[in-house]
């Protein structure tokens, strides 16, 4: 016995022309339709509205500056030191990891 891919998808191909007839459609046809309509992007009003709330951020001056200043002098001064155990509890509390407080330094 021979089976072929004609066969098999005859049948199929039939009800899909049938289909496509009986809404005044073909392939071809609702391919050109999509070209000839181009390409359109039209952004939410959200977006818009993220948009321009990055930017308002962007624009506002940083309320750490003079903490920033002062970490920047005290580096170039060479007097900025800094605990490597503080930063390691820090990094553990910032992964929700529980520290106990008082631990010898």
């Amino acid at each position: 016995m021979k089976v072929s891919n004609n066969t098999i998808n005859s049948p199929l191909r039939g009800s899909r022309s049938e289909a496509l007839d009986k809404k005044g459609k073909t392939p071809h046809a609702t391919e050109n339709a999509r070209a000839q309509a181009g390409d359109r992007v039209e952004l939410s009003v959200n977006l818009r509205e993220v948009e321009k709330l990055t930017e308002t951020v962007a624009s506002m001056p940083s309320t750490n500056s003079e903490k920033i200043e002062s970490i920047k002098s005290r580096i170039a001064d060479g007097t900025y030191n800094v605990s490597g155990l503080d930063v390691a509890e820090k990094m553990l509390r910032s992964m929700g990891i529980e520290v106990p407080d008082g631990e010898e330094k």
